[in-house]
């Protein structure tokens, strides 16, 4: 197996976010605002914000993983474009990978003036470098975590893995991709990746 997937389901990541809030809470921490960074964080951060009943969401887009592959160093994309000015924040991503993309994030929120910042995380992997203030799941290994926002996304950094994918029927692909990253596909999710590659 070239890659190990672990595939989350929608109700797991709300069991998952509903666990951080309630910790949020138990710990004493009373964020003002709730800053997702994007894209992983996004669906995270709405669904804890309504947990913790916090109406002030904002994002930060840092870039550092493509399907399964990191790049040299996370950037910050699209910066706070609110004062964040002595306020508590608490940072919602996806998951804890490397560390990278929290530590630049987190970097960039105190250079905006937050007073406070804590991290949360759906999933932190013990292979980061950043240990997150909350998390709703350790991994104590590497996995590649597919969350359901992302399958076509996913589908498409697997196919381009695969030899002459474009002569595969789609079946023969759903099976490849089981095989090589323990990881199955819908018809429809993997035909859709084949139409937006091109």
């Amino acid at each position: 197996m070239e890659v190990e997937c672990q595939l989350l389901t929608w109700d797991h990541i709300y069991r998952v976010c509903f666990t951080i809030a309630k910790d949020v809470r138990k710990s004493g921490f009373k964020p003002d605002a709730i800053v997702a960074v994007g894209r992983g964080g996004w669906i995270p951060a709405r669904i804890i914000s309504d947990f913790l009943n916090i109406r002030e969401l904002y994002s930060v887009k840092a870039e550092y993983w493509d399907v399964a592959e990191s790049r040299d160093d996370a950037v910050i994309t699209q910066p706070i474009n609110v004062d964040m000015s002595g306020k508590k924040v608490l940072l919602v991503d996806d998951v804890a990978d490397t560390g990278k993309t929290l530590n630049v994030v987190v970097s960039h929120l105190r250079k905006a003036g937050a007073r406070e910042i804590k991290t949360a995380v759906l999933q932190y992997k013990k292979t980061s470098e950043f240990i997150p203030d909350f998390s709703g799941e350790i991994f104590s290994r590497w996995v590649w975590i597919v969350y359901p926002w992302g399958l076509t996304e996913t589908a498409i950094g697997f196919l381009k893995k695969i030899d002459n994918y474009k002569e595969k029927s789609t079946d023969e692909l759903i099976d490849e991709i089981k095989r090589r990253f323990n990881l199955t596909l819908s018809k429809e999710i993997i035909e859709l990746a084949k139409e937006l590659i091109g």
